[in-house]
């Protein structure tokens, strides 16, 4: 992503913050957000709780977990950052968003391993009235590093809803010129970024059948494996 393009993202990022001008995404819970940056790093908590009587939608015994996007940018450089294991753009969006995983997992929902679990530090799937919770310190890049991510709280096993989208969340930390890390914005997340998130779902669809072999230390699969069709509760 250009400087230009990061400014603007910035800038509605701010708007929505402090005076709510643009739209917000399609919410069927409440989140709870906590972290502080320790030096380089942002250890975090990020918890959805799914109220699906609050949509008119009932989903019992719904098992609701996370997938997280995430954007990284060298102010330095004016360019975006990958994981090592990917090459530039690999299963990126043309923006820069791209779906976060654990190297080696086949899954792109967060923390889901190859044996078809859930690694409680990373993901514990919830349900409704009972919060799904994923866990996150991104740290380690140079200064005047951004870091956006966006986590999205889905049905995953659900006999009525699977495959829903039930909420979105914005957070995100900047390195300055020390590299220490400084918390920005945190919040519910608007529109545009859910039509972001369903590009990423692509680029990692298109991406999965050519990934190669995953492995986790839990099993291997010969390739990531691609997302269903997503949409909203």
């Amino acid at each position: 992503m250009k400087l230009k393009t990061f400014g603007l993202v910035a800038l509605c990022a701010g708007l929505c913050f402090s005076v709510t001008a643009c739209n917000p995404t399609f919410q069927c819970g409440n989140w709870v957000f906590t972290g502080t940056p320790v030096g380089n790093a942002f250890p975090l908590t990020s918890s959805f709780t799914f109220n699906p009587a609050g949509c008119g939608q009932s989903c019992p015994e719904s098992q609701d977990v996370m997938i997280q996007m995430t954007w990284v940018y060298d102010d330095n450089t004016h360019t975006n950052i990958y994981a090592s294991n990917q090459p530039q753009g690999a299963r990126s969006t043309p923006n820069g968003w791209n779906i976060d995983r654990i190297d080696g997992a086949a899954h792109g929902y967060y923390g889901l391993q190859n044996n078809g679990t859930f690694y409680s530090g990373w993901n514990t799937p919830g349900g409704p009235g009972v919060a799904t919770t994923l866990d996150d310190e991104p740290g380690g890049w140079g200064a005047n590093t951004y870091f956006y991510a966006v986590d999205v709280a889905v049905c995953y096993n659900s006999s009525s809803c699977n495959n829903k989208i039930l909420g979105y969340y914005f957070w995100s930390y900047i390195l300055d010129s020390s590299d220490v890390g400084q918390k920005f914005i945190t919040a519910p997340a608007w529109q545009n970024l859910d039509s972001e998130f369903q590009a990423a779902l692509t680029a990692w669809n298109n991406w999965a059948p050519t990934s190669g072999t995953e492995v986790d230390g839990t099993g291997t699969f010969p390739h990531a494996i691609a997302f269903p069709a997503l949409s909203d509760l």
